[in-house]
């Protein structure tokens, strides 16, 4: 089957680390708003996912993060091998108008529709497309970033906890009250597009990239 996330588990995987990815990804500052990811995952692929807003709101879920290569040959789109030692996984890729397609394998059948508007127009399959996926009866919204140069982004959120988050300085208070254990303080720093969290008094940093 076509999972890019074949690794990924369920909710009960998640742990504590989880809440250290979390904690340091929410300054209220125009330079942080905006979606993040983990770029420390497991090898499975779970990470952290974060949404801050401009109006102190945020959005924090654990789930997969999975980056790789693609490319296409043949009217097939080939991807990774799930598992290590596994083969690469070729789907047939069928244009369902400009802005939707349908990924195809003996296993599965996978539909993406574009968001926003086509990015490249020389290769249509470059941009963000979303998937709704069940899994365990649950429906589940799976975002696939294409870019440009045959690199590929996987993230799909398996449970968004609403909240919020406040800034002072390089402090960073986060609360997501429907996720144990929540959050407190940590600082946080900015660079290259690269937000890195960390304890009040230092340690352990967790790094989170835009998507």
């Amino acid at each position: 089957m076509l999972r890019f996330a074949a690794s990924v588990a369920l909710l009960a995987c998640v742990s504590l680390d989880f809440a250290c990815c979390v904690s340091a990804q929410q300054p209220f500052s125009g330079s942080i708003v905006g979606r993040w990811r983990s770029l420390e995952t497991s090898k499975g692929g779970l990470g952290a996912i974060v949404e801050f807003r401009s109006d102190g709101t945020a959005d924090f879920s654990p789930g997969a993060v999975v980056e790789g290569p693609w490319r296409i040959e043949n009217g097939q789109l080939i991807l990774p091998p799930a598992t290590d030692r596994g083969a690469e996984r070729k789907t047939d890729l069928k244009w369902l108008g400009g802005n939707k397609l349908r990924l195809e394998d003996e296993a599965s059948v996978i539909e993406l529709t574009r968001v926003g508007d086509r990015v490249d127009v020389r290769n249509p399959i470059v941009g963000e497309w979303i998937e709704n996926r069940d899994m365990a009866g649950r429906n589940l919204v799976a975002h696939w970033l294409v870019y440009d140069g045959g690199k590929m982004l996987f993230v799909m959120p398996f449970a968004i906890h609403h909240g919020s988050y406040t800034v002072s300085g390089s402090a960073l208070h986060f609360s997501f009250p429907t996720f144990t254990p929540t959050p407190g303080n940590f600082r946080f720093k900015l660079a290259d597009n690269v937000l890195t969290l960390s304890a009040p008094k230092g340690g352990n940093e967790s790094h989170l990239a835009r998507y």
